[in-house]
């Protein structure tokens, strides 16, 4: 399953990812592609947290939005379960998602956002190795 390209966010969850992008253009010095990577894989994880809320408090009117205080670890391990059962991701794509989250959540202690870097504990996934491929007669250097 291909993720959604740029998957809308709540107010608050589009100024939560704003503030950190403000942090990533203005104090870090990243390639264009390694910004749009971190601000995606933040998106994308604001954008599930925000979706998953929503069907809990359907019986209520709206969501809050995006709270990086209300992510825990079992959140996070949940997404990366997500990421490779639901969207099938390989694991270095997983591994960047897991990366990104938690250099966001870094961030968010710096900024005194959160209390607790639920992301600390999050292992990455393990790499696929593939075997080594042996040429053949009909093969050419």
């Amino acid at each position: 399953m291909k993720r959604q390209a740029n998957p809308s966010l709540s107010p608050v969850g589009e100024r939560a990812l704003a503030q950190y992008q403000h942090t990533l253009c203005e104090q870090e010095d990243l390639s264009p592609v390694s910004l749009r990577n971190y601000l995606s894989d933040v998106r994308h994880f604001m954008a599930w947290c925000e979706a998953r809320e929503a069907e809990r408090e359907s019986h209520r009117e709206g969501c809050g939005g995006f709270d990086p205080q209300e992510i825990t670890t079992p959140t996070l391990t949940r997404y990366r379960s997500y990421l490779q059962t639901i969207q099938r991701q390989k694991p270095a794509s997983v591994n960047r998602s897991l990366i990104s989250l938690k250099r966001y959540f870094g961030w968010a202690i710096h900024h005194h956002l959160i209390a607790y870097d639920p992301s600390a504990a999050v292992k990455l996934v393990g790499q696929e190795t593939s075997a080594p491929r042996h040429l053949d007669d009909q093969s050419t250097a």
